[in-house]
Parts: structure tokens; C-alpha cells; sequence
């Protein structure tokens, strides 16, 4: 038992520092599980609303395959393909120009933009002041 107090009195900064580090990996696991376990709530809620916006009403889940029941074990507002219609996909609107138009419209009118007024910036101009000398 001696040898170890003299070895704490001799190391006391070394181990001081080893249970501050301690702490504060503690620390930061315990957020890290706070914030997951926030995120989690979150996803769940966003899936409850988007099943209900999807199917109109909550409808208990019916899967036979393994890797559904997994799923659904995992959150009880896990969405499987099943459970929507497919999204019809509607045909392109050629009312407009089309984006690369757009797009190169509004690089060409960036490009021919002046860079600058020709005037210095204020902050030049307070610099000058400063380091120009008095009465000049």
C-alpha cells in the first residue's frame, strides 16, 4: 500500500488528468445516447405522420415474410412498399423554358455583371486615413 501512495503522490497530475478524461468520455456518451434516442422519437413521429397522410388512417400491419416482421419490430411506423399506391408520375410541362436555359441565362448575366463599383471599400478607405499623417 505504500508504494501505490507514493506512486499517486509522484503521478498525481498523470492520474488527475486519466479521470478528467474519464469523465468527460462518460459525458459524451451519455449525450450521444440522448440525442439518438431524441432522433429515434423524431423519426418515429415523422413516420406516424406520413403513414397517416399516405394510407388516411392508422391500419394495423399484417406482414408474412421475415424481413417485414423485423422491420416492424424495430418501429411500429416502419413503411413498407406495400402499404402505398405507387405515385403516379405525370407527364413534363413544356409551358417554360427548359432549366439549362435558365441556367445558362443566369450565368451568362452573372458573368457580364461589373466586379465592382470602382470605388474603394470602406474599410480601405479608414486604413488610408489611418496611416496617412497628420495635416496632409
Amino acid at each position: 500500500m505504500n508504494e501505490f501512495s507514493t506512486w499517486m503522490q509522484t503521478n498525481w497530475y498523470a492520474l488527475g488528468n486519466l479521470l478528467l478524461q474519464a469523465s468527460f468520455l462518460t459525458a459524451a456518451i451519455w449525450f450521444a445516447r440522448d440525442v439518438l434516442r431524441t432522433m429515434r422519437a423524431s423519426q418515429e413521429q415523422i413516420g406516424a405522420l406520413l403513414k397517416l397522410s399516405m394510407t388516411g388512417a392508422l391500419t394495423e400491419r399484417h406482414s408474412t415474410t421475415a424481413a417485414e416482421r423485423s422491420f416492424a419490430t424495430a418501429s411500429p411506423y416502419w413503411l413498407t412498399p406495400q402499404e402505398f399506391p405507387p405515385a403516379l408520375l405525370s407527364e413534363p410541362i413544356e409551358s417554360g423554358p427548359s432549366r439549362w436555359v435558365v441556367v445558362l441565362h443566369s450565368v451568362t448575366a452573372w458573368l457580364q455583371t461589373p466586379m465592382s463599383t470602382g470605388d474603394a471599400a470602406p474599410w480601405r478607405k479608414a486604413i488610408k486615413w489611418l496611416q496617412a499623417p497628420a495635416r496632409s
